[in-house]
C-alpha cells in the first residue's frame, strides 16, 4: 500500500516521538531505581547507627531475650528488620523471627555484609532472604557493649522500591500518553502544514505532466519555498522544451508526410514504430502495421538480408509477379540515438522499366541505322572499286544507294518528329475535326498502295461526326494505322474503317485481314522499333517508329491507344479522341 507525504511524516514524527519516550522511559526508570536503591541504603545506614546507639545505651542486655525484644521494638518502630548477632555469627536477636525461629537460624558469621562489619566496617549486601522470603538489602555495624562483641544489622525489603518504581511507571506512561498525545496532535499539524505545499507540488507537476503550464505560489523562504521556485523555474523551462518539441516535431511530421519517398522506423525488435503516408500508399495498406514486424508487412526475401546486415545498405525489392510485379530500392540506416533502424523505400518500378526502354531503343535504334549504313557503304565501295565503268551494275548500286538512303532519312525524320513530341516542340492546333473527312483523306494518301494490293477500304463514320484533334496530326496517325493495315493485308483483300460515338469521345478502328498480333506482344507494339517479325517488316520498308508515333500523336490530344484481335483473324488498331460538347449526340441521334 503506498502511504502519502503526510502520512510519511506523521508515521517518522510517531516513531520519533515513541523511540525517544521509551528510551527515556526506561532510562528515568533505571537511575530511579538507582537513586532510591542508594536513598534506602543511606536511611539504612543511619538506622544501623540509631539501633547501634540503642543497644549501646540501654543496660542489661547481657539477656539474649532482652536483646530479642529490643530488635522487636526498633524493627517495629522503623518499619525494618533489626537483628543482632554475635561474633560466633548466632542470631542474638531478630525482629523478624519469634523464640523458637530463633534458635533455629541459620549461622550467619560467612554472610558478606557480617564479615565485613566484623572487619570493623560498614557492610553492605543485597540479596534474597530464604528466612523473609523477600529481596532484601542489608547494612551492618560493629558494635561492643562492655565484655560482649558483636554486630547490629538493619535489612529492608527492596518491594518498597518496587512499589515506588511501579507508582512512578503509572505516572510515567500517564504523563506519557498525555505528552504523546499532544506530540501526535503537534506532528499531524506539522505534517499537514509541511505536506501542503508538497501537494501543491505534486499537484502542479501532474499539470504540468498533463500538459497545463501551473505554477506554485512561493509563501515561504525555507527549503520547501526555494523547492517551489526551483519547481517553477523547471517548470517554465520545460513549457519552452515542450513547445520547441513540438515546433520540431510539427515540421518532422509535416516533412515525413510531404515526402514521395516511403519512410519506416523500426525499433531493436525489427517491428514497425513509425511511418510515412507515402509508405502506405505504396504498400497500398489499409490498417495502420504498427507493432507489427516489417518482414509482415512487406514480405520480400530481400528485406530479410537488409535487416540481416544491422548496418547501412541497399537492397532492391520484388513486390508481386508477372506484369504487376514493383520492384523498390530500400536504403537502411540505423538510428544514432536509440536501437532501431530507419529505411527509405523507392519505387523504381517506372525507371527500371524505362531504363528497359532505353537499353532497348539503344540496340534497336543501332540495328535499325546500321543495315541501311552498310548497304550504302557496301554499294558505294563498289562502286568505287570499278563499279561505275559497267553501266548496268551501276544503275542498280545508285538505286540501293538511294532506296537505303530514303528508308534511313524516314528513320531520320521519325525519330526527330518522336522527338520534338516528346520535348513539347511539337505545336497541336485542336480544334473540331470532321472525323470522316480526316478518313478520306488519308485513305485517298494511300489509294495508290491499296490499287497495288487490290485491296478495298470500308468506311463506317457519320459525316457529322467530329472530334476535338488537330487536323494534320489525326490525319498522321489515320495514315500510318492505313499503311500498317495495307502492309499486313493480303491481297485483295478488305480494310475496314470505322467510327463510332462513346459517351465523352469517339472511338476510331482500323481492322485489318492479317496474320493478327500474339496476345505477348501488344502490350508492347507501340514502342520504338518494336516488332513481331521484325524481318518481314523490314522488308516492308518500315521504320518501327509509325505506332510510336501514333500513340504520342494520340496521347497529346488527350486520348487512348490499343490493339485488339480481329474475327475470325486480323487486327483492330484502335484510338479514342475527345468530343466537341453536345456534337456527337445529335450525331448518334
Amino acid at each position: 500500500m503506498q502511504l502519502s507525504v503526510r502520512a510519511k511524516l506523521f508515521l517518522v514524527s510517531l516513531g520519533l516521538i515513541v523511540a525517544v519516550g521509551g528510551a527515556s522511559f526506561i532510562y528515568l526508570e533505571v537511575e530511579l531505581r538507582r537513586w532510591l536503591e542508594e536513598l534506602v541504603e543511606r536511611n539504612l545506614e543511619q538506622l544501623a547507627h540509631g539501633a547501634r546507639e540503642t543497644f549501646l545505651a540501654t543496660p542489661g542486655l547481657q539477656d539474649p531475650e532482652a536483646i530479642d525484644r529490643l530488635a522487636h521494638r526498633l524493627g517495629e518502630a522503623s518499619a525494618t528488620r533489626i537483628s543482632v548477632i554475635d561474633t560466633q555469627g548466632r542470631l542474638l536477636g531478630d525482629s523478624s523471627l519469634d523464640p523458637k525461629g530463633l534458635q533455629h537460624a541459620d549461622n550467619h558469621a560467612h554472610r558478606p555484609e557480617i564479615e565485613e562489619a566484623m572487619k570493623g566496617g560498614t557492610g553492605r549486601a543485597r540479596r534474597y532472604s530464604t528466612t523473609v522470603g523477600s529481596e532484601m538489602l542489608y547494612v551492618a555495624l560493629p558494635y561492643v557493649h562492655g565484655p560482649d562483641k558483636g554486630v547490629v544489622r538493619v535489612a529492608m525489603p527492596l518491594r518498597v522500591v518496587d512499589e515506588a518504581i511501579v507508582r512512578l511507571r503509572v505516572l510515567l506512561v500517564v504523563a506519557g500518553m498525555v505528552g504523546l498525545a499532544i506530540a501526535v496532535l503537534m506532528s499531524l499539524l506539522a505534517s499537514h502544514l509541511l505536506s501542503r505545499t508538497l501537494r501543491k507540488l505534486v499537484g502542479n507537476a501532474r499539470a504540468v505532466a498533463e500538459g497545463a503550464g501551473h505554477r506554485v505560489d512561493v509563501v515561504s523562504t525555507d527549503e520547501l519555498g526555494r523547492l517551489a521556485g526551483s519547481f517553477n523555474q523547471m517548470a517554465d523551462t520545460l513549457q519552452g522544451t515542450l513547445a520547441t518539441l513540438a515546433v520540431e516535431r510539427g515540421r518532422f511530421q509535416t516533412v515525413l508526410e510531404s515526402m514521395s519517398e516511403a519512410v519506416v522506423t523500426l525499433d531493436s525488435n525489427q517491428k514497425v514504430t513509425l511511418m510515412n503516408r507515402a509508405f502506405r500508399n505504396l504498400l497500398q495498406l489499409e490498417s495502420s502495421p504498427e507493432g507489427r514486424p516489417l518482414t509482415e508487412v512487406v514480405p520480400a526475401p530481400e528485406l530479410h538480408k537488409l535487416l540481416e546486415q544491422g548496418t547501412t545498405g541497399a537492397e532492391e525489392l520484388t513486390l508481386g509477379d508477372g506484369n504487376a510485379a514493383r520492384q523498390l530500392l530500400a536504403h537502411a540506416q540505423p538510428l544514432a540515438s536509440h536501437d532501431g533502424t530507419v529505411i527509405v523505400m523507392l519505387d523504381v518500378t517506372e525507371t527500371r522499366r524505362l531504363e528497359n526502354v532505353r537499353k532497348d531503343f539503344v540496340a534497336n535504334v543501332s540495328h535499325e541505322l546500321r543495315t541501311p549504313v552498310s548497304i550504302i557503304r557496301a554499294n558505294a565501295e563498289t562502286l568505287l572499286d570499278g563499279g561505275l565503268e559497267d553501266p548496268v551494275r551501276a544503275r542498280s548500286f545508285v538505286e540501293a544507294l538511294h532506296r537505303h538512303s530514303e528508308r534511313l532519312s524516314r528513320i531520320i525524320t521519325d525519330l526527330l518528329d518522336l522527338s520534338r513530341m516528346e520535348s513539347g516542340r511539337y505545336k497541336l492546333d485542336l480544334k473540331a475535326v470532321a472525323v470522316k473527312g480526316a478518313v478520306a483523306k488519308s485513305v485517298e494518301a494511300v489509294q495508290a498502295k491499296l490499287t497495288e494490293r487490290k485491296l478495298q477500304v470500308l468506311v463506317e463514320a457519320d459525316p457529322e461526326l467530329e472530334v476535338r484533334a488537330d487536323p494534320k496530326a489525326l490525319e498522321h496517325v489515320l495514315l500510318n494505322l492505313l499503311d500498317n493495315a495495307v502492309k499486313y493485308s493480303p491481297d485483295g483483300g478488305q480494310l475496314l474503317v470505322r467510327a463510332r460515338p462513346l459517351s465523352s469521345e469517339v472511338r476510331i478502328e482500323v481492322e485489318d485481314r492479317g496474320a493478327g498480333i500474339p496476345a505477348e506482344h501488344r502490350a508492347r507494339i507501340f514502342e520504338r522499333f518494336y516488332r513481331v517479325d521484325s524481318g518481314r517488316a523490314r522488308d516492308m520498308g518500315g521504320t518501327g517508329l509509325g505506332l510510336a508515333i501514333v500513340k504520342h500523336l494520340v496521347d497529346s490530344m488527350s486520348g487512348k491507344v490499343g490493339v485488339d484481335p480481329a474475327e475470325p483473324k486480323g487486327s483492330i488498331f484502335w484510338f479514342t479522341l475527345p468530343t466537341i460538347p453536345g456534337r456527337h449526340k445529335r450525331a448518334a441521334a
